[in-house]
């Protein structure tokens, strides 16, 4: 029995179907299939029940996922510990920012770690809030920064542990030209405007609506975007209004590009670092939490409040 098809095992039992656990795990459907199996021949054992909507746990594969989620912890557990034992820590990171860099003072992080550990190699794919959070939940990132709204709490998975940095603002911007058009306006007026709008999962829509519905019931969006750069091409063409966060706001704003409506309230939102709780205590996540709290100047956590914790 080999760890490769334990892993597909539970990624098709999360999943319930094939093509997803192979987009999962980053390998083909084929092999996906290959891998269930022959662990079900191994073990003397069918799996999963097979149909068109998908895959199923069988009575007992229902009894062996358990054991098998636990051994996968296991060999995460002794490969943790195992990068304890070294005197110095190696390997990759996978972090992902969500927004500008700047902000998220990715730069100090990277300039700590590499002063305290220079052969942790940091990879830093760029990502959305809602893609980081799943990402970060599946283990294809050992952690990413993401916006959570502070009265509107993001929904995270119970594997995931969310440690707030600090609280940015965002305004709405629109176009430079319109500023003279929008002067004075409100939430109310404000609501029968075109609007560069955002998927559902992402917590600044979520936000955006509360100010908005109770003055129309059909926004008008033209289009929908979790990425910043397309936001902010479409908000300065004159497509429409936008949400941007405060230090990005009064950049653009600076340039001449768009002009900050300063007559509506900015919206709260918090700035947070994520990873899985069950790797707590790995030793290059311990390197990146500290490190963040010696950049953004926070406490350390109390031993009561974070079992297991660095």
């Amino acid at each position: 029995m080999e760890l490769y098809q334990l892993r597909t095992f539970v990624a098709v039992a999360e999943e319930g179907h094939l093509t997803r656990a192979a987009e999962k795990l980053f390998i083909s459907q084929p092999a996906v299939s290959a891998h269930v199996k022959a662990l079900e021949e191994e073990l003397g054992v069918v799996l999963f029940l097979r149909s068109a909507r998908g895959m199923q746990l069988t009575r007992e594969g229902q009894a062996l996922r358990a054991q098998a989620e636990a051994a996968l912890k296991s060999v995460g557990e002794l490969v943790s510990q195992a990068r304890a034992l070294r005197e110095n820590l190696t390997g990759v990171l996978r972090i992902a920012p969500n927004t500008d860099p700047d902000l998220l003072r990715v730069r100090q992080l990277l300039d700590v770690l590499r002063a305290a550990h220079p052969k942790l190699e940091v990879h830093l794919p760029q990502g959305s809030s809602n893609i980081i959070i799943e990402d970060v939940r599946a283990g294809r990132l050992d952690g990413g920064f993401a916006f959570v709204a502070e009265s509107l709490p993001l929904a995270l998975a119970q594997e995931v542990e969310a440690v707030q940095l600090a609280t940015t603002t965002l305004h709405v911007v629109a176009p430079a030209a319109w500023a003279g058009r929008l002067k004075g306006f409100g939430w109310r007026e404000l609501a029968e405007e075109s609007w560069v709008w955002y998927t559902d999962s992402c917590p600044c829509r979520s936000l955006l609506e509360r100010q908005l519905k109770p003055y129309s019931s059909t926004i008008k969006k033209v289009a929908i975007t979790d990425y910043e750069g397309t936001l902010k091409a479409l908000v300065t063409s004159g497509a429409g209004l936008g949400l941007m966060h405060q230090a990005e706001a009064e950049g653009w704003e600076k340039s001449g590009e768009v002009c900050i409506l300063d007559e509506v309230e900015g919206l709260p939102i918090g700035i947070c670092f994520l990873h899985r709780k069950d790797r707590a205590s790995d030793p290059a996540l311990c390197a990146v939490l500290a490190a963040l709290r010696q950049v953004w100047g926070l406490a350390p956590p109390a031993a009561q409040d974070a079992p297991g914790a660095c």
